[in-house]
């Protein structure tokens, strides 16, 4: 295989996994909100910002779940520090922790969490992908617990 053929191998992969993404929104309507209705501004400017994050953590899984996985092993490691220690309770107490929490679930669909061979997707997003290419009757509480209110 010579650099042209690999080049093209993988443009056509990206736009197949653009293809699917497209996919996945057309299926699912209750991933792309209505945006706010502001036409500009900050609040469509945060919206914009975080619907993208979803497609960028949808669109690259492997990617996305690393960049997790070293912010985690990050925290937890400055967690040990005197500073880290201090900074771990004063969030522990925070409402704004909470908001995160619920802000990045909306937003990653939880499928980062849970098991993924390394350099892998998450098993969480095969599971979401899954549900949505067989229907949505599917009767799984792991899948179930991981989907955003209204989310079939």
């Amino acid at each position: 295989m010579n650099a042209e053929d690999m080049i093209g191998m993988l443009a056509e992969l990206e736009r197949i996994r653009e293809l699917t993404l497209d996919l996945i929104e057309q299926q699912t309507p209750q991933l792309r909100p209505v945006p706010p209705d502001e036409s500009c501004g900050t609040e469509r400017t945060v919206f914009e910002l975080l619907l993208g994050a979803r497609r960028a953590v949808l669109g690259n899984p492997a990617a996305a779940r690393r960049v997790h996985d070293v912010l985690v092993a990050e925290g937890r490691r400055f967690a040990t520090t005197p500073d880290g220690t201090q900074l771990r309770d004063a969030l522990m107490a925070s409402e704004a922790v909470e908001n995160l929490r619920r802000v990045w679930e909306a937003l990653s669909l939880s499928v980062l969490d849970g098991p993924a061979a390394p350099n892998a997707a998450p098993n969480a997003w095969a599971d979401l992908l899954a549900d949505i290419a067989m229907g949505h009757d599917l009767d799984d509480s792991i899948l179930a617990s991981m989907r955003p209110e209204g989310f079939a």
